[in-house]
């Protein structure tokens, strides 16, 4: 008995050694594993901090109080690591805010620097809030030209001029729509400006009295413009939405010709021309006919 288990006892020794390595082994690998996910998880940390994110600056220096508008924005993609906090991240969540503090060309708009309309100081003038290098113009509006009385300040409007064109030879005039001006902002509706707050007495009227007059804020050449094509046809609003982008989009001018080409899909057809008057001149046996213009 004792000479089998001598026999035996090298490969129970082997088998225990064995099995002992396995263990070890085992052991080792799980660490290397753990090791390799520490690792990989660093590698996606850093992978993050430096996958791009868009955010929204300023196309150029915004001063202080200024009502944001879609020309003094653009996207950018920059390191997620470099993302400030409260950075703003659509355009359209800051549009008809007003700036807090002055905002640097390049810089990222943070929302912690933006406030509402009602929450600007009440009192500030008409000059306060046009933009430097604009013109304040007030034209009147009704329930049609006005948008049905929707139009509030801050808000963007295009504006189109309705007159009528002189026809080339006859004394017949044709009515024609074009776009004056686009992506207006509105300074003011009736006695209400951009910045204030309606009185507790007004917002407890039921039915306030539609306002009017708008204000504009215009280049002074195109404040002359409008002014013009006020006394010479009919100025009316069209109302922008504030997720705009665009902004300037090309209009056609609307007349009788593209009314039918836009909805018949043909051209219009003018007025049958006048019968014209004509004589017959002899020179000697030579007969001609001239055409007599009045």
């Amino acid at each position: 008995m004792f000479n089998i288990l001598k026999r035996f006892l090298p490969f129970i020794f082997a088998g225990i050694l064995g099995f002992g390595a396995v263990i070890l082994l085992q052991r080792y690998l799980q660490q290397q594993r753990r090791q390799v996910e520490v690792e990989r998880q660093k590698l996606l940390g850093q992978y993050k901090l430096l996958s791009p994110v868009d955010v929204i600056v300023a196309r150029k220096d915004i001063p202080e109080d200024t009502m944001i508008v879609g020309d003094l924005l653009e996207t950018r993609s920059i390191p997620q690591q470099f993302v400030q906090p409260y950075a703003a991240v659509r355009i359209m969540d800051a549009l008809g805010l007003y700036t807090m503090v002055p905002i640097a060309k390049g810089e990222q708009l943070m929302t912690n620097k933006l406030r509402r309309t009602s929450e600007r100081p009440i009192g500030d003038t008409l000059s306060a809030v046009t933009p430097e290098g604009k013109r304040a113009v007030t034209i009147g509006i009704d329930a049609l030209s006005g948008v049905g009385g929707f139009v509030r300040p801050s808000d963007m409007v295009d504006v189109l001029w309705t007159f009528q064109v002189p026809q080339p030879g006859t004394q017949e005039r044709e009515l024609v729509t074009v776009p004056l001006f686009q992506n207006v902002q509105v300074l003011g509706v009736g006695s209400q400006i951009v910045g204030t707050v309606p009185s507790p007495d007004e917002k407890k009227t039921a039915a306030p009295t539609p306002a009017t007059t708008v204000t504009l804020a215009l280049e002074p050449q195109s404040a002359a413009v409008l002014l013009y094509a006020r006394e010479q046809g009919q100025i009316t609003l069209v109302l922008r939405s504030r997720m705009e982008k665009e902004q300037r989009v090309e209009i056609v001018p609307a007349n009788m010709a593209t009314v039918m080409e836009s909805v018949l899909g043909t051209e219009a057809t003018g007025p049958p021309p006048k019968p014209q008057r004509t004589v017959e001149v002899y020179k000697g046996l030579e007969r001609s006919v001239v055409a007599v213009t009045e």
